[in-house]
Parts: structure tokens; sequence; C-alpha cells
């Protein structure tokens, strides 16, 4: 449970990460508007923003115009979302060993 949460938590910083990599440089918000594709500019359902299982479920792919969702995506969620397991495993398995 230690690591699926940690997981859970790392995906969702990378998502992040994910939109402050594109729309800094931009000159735009990280905060609003929400997130959209940037084919066609549609904002994204809640659902649509789940990180890595979205993705995976849309086919990499935006449901309205089809455009594609690049792998930097994925992979940046699926390497944050690693991290953060190994770090909530690391830091649990710490606490355990001590009490």
């Amino acid at each position: 449970m230690v690591a699926l949460f940690g997981m859970c938590l790392g995906a969702s910083l990378g998502s992040f990460l994910n939109v402050a990599l594109s729309r800094l440089p931009r000159g735009e918000s990280v905060v609003a508007p929400a997130s959209r594709c940037e084919g066609c500019g549609r904002g994204l359902a809640w659902w649509e923003n789940v990180p890595i299982v979205s993705w995976v479920a849309l086919r990499g792919h935006c449901r309205t115009c089809h455009a594609s969702i690049g792998w930097r995506h994925v992979a940046m969620e699926a390497v944050a979302g690693l991290a953060g397991a190994a770090l909530a495993v690391r830091l649990a398995g710490g606490e355990a060993s001590h009490g």
C-alpha cells in the first residue's frame, strides 16, 4: 500500500512537471486554464487527467481530434511514479526499523 501511494503521488508530480515544462517556456500559467489538448484545445475531463492510466486508456491520443499525446508525458509520469514508490518504501522501511 505504501508503494502504491508513493507511486500515485509521484506520478501526479510527474504530470504537473509535464504541464510546467510545456507551459513555462511559452510564458503561460501552470494553474489556468485547466489541462487541454494541444491539438484541438478542448479542455480535458477529470478522468483524462489520471496519470499513466488515462494515456493507456486513450491509447496516447486525444479522444476528440485524435492528436497524438507524446511518449514524454507518460514516461515522465512513470519515472516520477517509480521514484515516488521507491522513496515511499524506503521511508516506510526506515521508520519501521527504528520503531
